[in-house]
């Protein structure tokens, strides 16, 4: 059972789903969801979001081209953020938490943007355990 005090409210229950599209590189834009929405997919995740910038920058988290551009229509949606520093991405998701149904962590990604900016399956290093 889960700890009380780890329990979501009501309001962070995602709706029932069953057809899902993950985010993808240069397919989980705004028109591309709302295209596979019209077709029967059901829950979508945004374009990885960069923790950092997204985090400190309001000029960076208004351009669309920087992962977060939706509408009234575009929901139930999961913003997928990447990072290695858990204040950080606390911060980036406090500034969209209203506009979305869950939050992402990106910590399987094995790309090599990555392991430039060491995120995703990168975290699994010995420095990191």
């Amino acid at each position: 059972e889960v700890p009380r005090a780890l329990q979501l409210a009501s309001r962070h229950k995602l709706p029932p789903h069953r057809h899902v599209m993950a985010p993808m590189v240069g397919g989980s834009e705004l028109p591309f969801r709302m295209l596979a929405r019209r077709y029967g997919t059901d829950l979508c995740y945004t374009p990885m979001i960069y923790s950092g910038p997204f985090s400190e920058d309001a000029a960076y988290r208004a351009a669309p081209e920087n992962g977060f551009h939706t509408c009234a229509g575009d929901r139930p949606l999961v913003a997928h953020f990447c990072g290695d520093d858990p204040e950080v991405l606390l911060a980036a998701a406090k500034h969209i938490a209203d506009k979305v149904d869950a939050i992402d962590l990106n910590l399987g990604c094995p790309q090599r943007v990555a392991f430039t900016g060491h995120f995703g399956s990168y975290l699994l290093d010995p420095k990191d355990r």
